[in-house]
């Protein structure tokens, strides 16, 4: 049975570089994992990373809990010599050999002849859009696995095409196969693939491009977000979101609908300092994601933020500094999981700091807007709360964190919100809004002269070291959110 609340996960040491001296992959755990993707295969989580500290070519790990994970391997332990023919190609275009030894942003999904698919990316110039996305193929989820095909280069024109990185797959309602990609200029790109072969469903060439055979919007696929400045971008179907149409009824009175979601998450702004991750929604896989109140920079679901209340304070083991390039993953039991990559602590000054793979349960507020909680994931699930659990676990107390426009400084816990009984709040002793639960787990606010909507998690307090409830809740006006962790 599904215990209420989960237990201490008892996370692994946050393993950080010597100098030049960095941990041995036996010992890595959530080190260094850059850029993660997950598969799901025999009971075991695999996930896939950027290459990173030596480990250069899709190191793989895995874990039975979503907490603890092990070193396995490398998807390509040959390196570079395994790719001969993709880094050939884009050589041609670049003009030079590339000294980039990195592979970058990978996804693997089952492969439809049996096996699985590695879609990976390579670029030969950072900063720049020489980039080549190809397709590979192992009978076993670990690998070594084997080049297949080329299916997107890029080169030259930068600001005006994509850059040919940061592949993720995804099936619509109907089961075809798409694969979102591209990077800053260019915009997110999506391309449909033939899910029989994992390959282009159009089998448009680079070679035909060139010739003016094709078009660079038939070759690179249709601009989903008309933003300039996201990458990483990954994409995830929910059937039937919940919606409420009025969630400040009298109790008992909302009027629920519900509405299929496609979720489209990539990660916006500088990758070392201001990366924070938003999404878009749409109806349909392939397009309509701007089409929204929040337009092409789509809602952010969260930047910088730490449990600590200052820098100097460590209670909480984890910041979440420069948090994404995530995946959006549903577990076979049915938990919806988006995994990324933060850094900490968060930096006192400009320079590089460790980065670690972070996993938190997300769901949807009673607007159909997606929400994360903002604690590493513990093993707790989605389910309903009481009113006395939010008012007397913890005598009502929380912590709660407003995460602000800007996404160039970290947002540290701020003290001394109430939720009281019969729905009032209260900040430091004083009246200041008020509060409702609903639906079983939808809690929306009114705090700061603005309307929240929100979640209510279990969740696993890392800076209380006990299990309670967090609250994760977006503005109705700001689009920001708001987190609050149950504080003792």
């Amino acid at each position: 049975m599904q215990t209420q609340y989960p237990s201490d996960p008892q996370f692994g040491q946050l393993l950080r570089p010597a100098g030049k001296d960095v941990p041995s992959p036996a010992q890595w755990d959530t080190f260094g994992a850059h850029d993660p993707s997950v598969i799901e295969v025999g009971g075991w989580y695999y996930v896939f990373s950027t290459g990173a500290f030596g480990q250069n070519f899709y190191p793989i790990r895995r874990s039975r809990d979503f907490i603890h994970w092990e070193y396995v391997g490398q998807a390509f332990p040959q390196g570079l010599a395994s790719l001969r023919e993709m880094t050939r190609e884009l050589t041609a275009l670049y003009g030079k050999e590339s000294k980039n030894t990195i592979l970058w942003a990978p996804d693997v999904v089952p492969a439809k002849g049996g096996g699985y698919w590695l879609y990976g990316c390579y670029t030969a110039k950072f900063g720049d859009n020489y980039s080549a996305i190809f397709l590979a193929h192992a009978d076993s989820v670990a690998g070594e696995y084997r080049f297949v095909r080329t299916l997107v280069l890029s080169g030259g024109a930068w600001g005006r095409t994509p850059n040919a990185i940061d592949p993720q797959i995804v099936y619509d309602a109907s089961g075809r196969m798409f694969m979102t990609y591209g990077s800053w200029y260019g915009g997110i790109r999506i391309l449909e693939l033939d899910p029989a072969t994992g390959l282009r469903k159009d089998g448009y060439t680079f070679a035909q491009l060139r010739a003016g055979g094709i078009t660079a919007a038939q070759y690179y696929g249709d601009d989903l977000t008309g933003t300039s400045s996201a990458e990483g971008s990954v994409m995830a179907y929910h059937p039937a979101v919940p919606v409420c149409d009025d969630p400040f009824a009298a109790a008992g009175a909302e009027k629920w609908r519900t509405v299929p979601r496609y979720v489209l998450v990539a990660s916006c702004d500088d990758l070392a300092r201001e990366y924070n991750m938003r999404f878009w929604m749409s109806g349909e896989a392939d397009g309509g994601f701007t089409a929204q109140p929040y337009g092409t920079q789509g809602m952010k679901l969260a930047s910088s933020f730490s449990w600590n209340h200052t820098a100097e304070d460590r209670r909480a083991p984890l910041d979440f500094f420069a948090a994404g390039h995530n995946d959006l993953f549903r577990t076979a039991a049915g938990d919806d999981l988006v995994v990324f990559h933060a850094c900490s602590p968060c930096p006192k000054a400009r320079g590089p700091v460790p980065f670690y793979l972070c996993a938190c349960l997300y769901s949807f507020n009673a607007r159909g807007e997606m929400v994360m909680n903002p604690n590493r994931y513990a093993g707790e699930r989605l389910r309903d709360v009481t009113e006395e659990e939010l008012c007397t676990l913890s005598d009502g107390k929380f912590d709660y964190i407003e995460l602000p426009a800007r996404n160039d400084r970290c947002a540290f816990a701020q003290t001394g919100l109430r939720l009281c009984r019969g729905g009032g709040l209260t900040l430091n002793g004083s009246p200041c809004g008020q509060w409702k639960l609903y639906g079983g787990h939808y809690l929306s606010l009114i705090f700061g002269g603005e309307h929240w909507h929100g979640v209510v998690f279990p969740a696993w307090i890392e800076a209380e070291h006990r299990a309670g409830l967090s609250v994760s809740a977006r503005g109705e006006c700001s689009h920001r959110p708001l987190f609050l962790n149950m504080a003792w």
